[in-house]
């Protein structure tokens, strides 16, 4: 299935109920349970266009959004999130993955474990990052 010109690797069946989601907002620097509809309303909760994954532990993906620094401003917001190696820009949203079907399914992470694993940085700091880390 196509959807702006990128491949959904998931079905509709997928969301065939709604899954509970963790929103990881950047711009009011909170981290909420949100409801997750569909795959189209990834990108209501990202502010987005396209979205990407990327995987913070065995049972749990982070979408993002995969033009974010395509589209950078002085006032752009990151957010790091512990033992992932680089900062993710703009609105990160947590569903959980069943390995076997490949279907979104509920987090398995606390809002607390995820507030202490969440950094919010601006794009200042994460310059301020880059350089630092640039020898190491």
């Amino acid at each position: 299935m196509l959807y702006l010109g990128i491949e959904i690797i998931h079905s509709p069946k997928t969301f065939n109920k709604m899954k509970k989601g963790i929103l990881i907002d950047v711009q009011n620097r909170s981290i909420e349970w949100v409801d997750v509809k569909d795959w189209k309303n990834i990108y209501d909760h990202l502010k987005c266009e396209t979205f990407e994954c990327v995987q913070i532990d065995e049972q749990n993906d982070v979408y993002v959004d995969e033009e974010g620094l395509l589209t950078l401003t002085p006032n752009s917001m990151f957010f790091m999130y512990k033992g992932y190696s680089q900062p993710l820009c703009g609105n990160g949203l947590i569903l959980g993955i069943d390995h076997e079907t490949g279907d979104s399914v509920d987090s398995t992470l606390s809002i607390e474990l995820v507030r202490s694993n969440v950094k919010f940085m601006d794009i200042y700091e994460v310059q301020m990052r880059s350089r630092l880390n640039q020898f190491v």
